[in-house]
């Protein structure tokens, strides 16, 4: 019998079998397609390529429940014998003789691909406002700036001017809850894990932000939860999911919970190699400037409210340019849902970016939970 030798590079195996794996899954999809057509298509019919952690990841509109990203990655597992969480497990399989340990790059938690950032403007230094401006002023609409992305028509000015529906009562249950979907995003300096900008040290990623939004928000006699649960690690993956668990969990355990903070990072690096660093000015304090991202139902997840959270967001930052010029980036109004259909007071913040220090971050975070405190108390 005559035997021809075939040589195979690993370049070869991994693409035919990512060919394979990818087969079975348009297969899988395309079995449930009736299931998964509202998700994959916004109202234009146009299908979406960005974010799937947001539309697979999280509950299906209508009440579908489903994981169709689990579906898929228990597909691949049942019937090609290897772990689409672990790409060496796909050489190791079909070719036992190659090398497949891991670098250290592909250990590491991987980077999240961040909100779309602009290079802000440079910004004067501000004067700080000692006392919280009044409900008229704070409705005013002071220096409202909005980015859109989405196709839908927004009167930031109008949104800020309409009344919220619910008050903050001090000293009351706790009506503020703050979570980080992505807890180990961390700052510019020591605490960074090499290119993954994350640290698992909550001294030193957002949640020591978010204990100095919390001191500061109680300070102010609003009571508040903070939810220290990780979120993104070991996995990256479906992050949003384990956040609307924890959200979930903490508005069942305090109905009286109003708005939820949801507290990241920026992050943007340049061709040069440099970190994107948005700071201001406060009283010779360096401070990180902050922005506010909002989410709709423009990807067909179901958001009924999300014109209430962004009058929530258009107060806010009306509030914090009066007390605090310069810190705040223009609101960024997105396509995705990012869980904040679970309140009307939900937004995501993020404090600072990847060139910013800690030091700055925990500036901004306090000052934005002074102006969250001016907004909710305004009479």
């Amino acid at each position: 019998m005559l035997f021809k030798t075939i040589r195979i590079n690993k370049t070869k195996a991994a693409a035919f079998i990512c060919a394979v794996a990818a087969a079975a899954a348009a297969a899988f999809i395309f079995a449930h397609r009736s299931k998964t057509a509202d998700v994959f298509n916004d109202t234009s019919g146009n299908v979406q390529s960005t974010e799937y952690e947001e539309i697979l990841g999280e509950a299906l509109p209508h009440g579908d429940g489903g994981d169709i990203k689990s579906d898929i990655k228990s597909l691949i597992a049942n019937v090609l014998g290897f772990d689409a969480e672990k790409p060496e497990s796909v050489i190791a399989e079909f070719s036992p003789v190659f090398d497949v340990s891991p670098s250290p790059a592909e250990t590491a938690p991987p980077e999240e691909t961040p909100a779309p950032s602009e290079e802000p403007a440079a910004s004067s230094a501000p004067v700080m406002t000692a006392e919280f401006p009044s409900k008229a002023e704070i409705n005013a609409g002071a220096g409202l700036q909005l980015n859109n992305a989405t196709s839908y028509s927004v009167d930031l000015n109008q949104l800020c001017a309409e009344d919220l529906d619910f008050s903050a009562e001090q000293n009351s249950s706790p009506q503020v809850l703050i979570v980080h979907t992505h807890t180990t995003e961390c700052y510019d300096g020591d605490a960074m894990n090499g290119e993954t900008e994350r640290s698992t040290d909550e001294t030193k990623n957002v949640i020591a932000v978010g204990n100095v939004i919390a001191e500061t928000l109680e300070q102010n006699g609003i009571r508040c939860v903070h939810d220290k649960t990780v979120h993104d690690y070991p996995t990256y993956q479906s992050a949003y999911t384990r956040t609307l668990s924890t959200i979930d969990y903490n508005l069942k355990q305090y109905p009286d919970i109003k708005i939820v903070l949801d507290v990241h990072r920026d992050a943007y690096i340049y061709p040069d190699g440099s970190k994107l660093k948005v700071t201001c000015d406060t009283n010779g304090v360096s401070t990180a400037q902050v922005m506010l991202v909002l989410g709709t139902d423009s990807l067909g997840l179901s958001h009924p409210s999300w014109r209430k959270n962004l009058s929530l967001a258009a107060k806010l930052q009306s509030a914090a340019n009066i007390m605090y010029p310069g810190m705040m980036r223009p609101i960024n109004l997105r396509r995705e849902r990012f869980n904040m259909h679970m309140t009307t007071g939900s937004m995501l913040l993020e404090i600072g970016s990847n060139g910013n220090t800690l030091d700055e971050a925990k500036a901004g975070g306090r000052n934005i939970a002074n102006a969250l405190s001016a907004v909710l108390t305004a009479k």
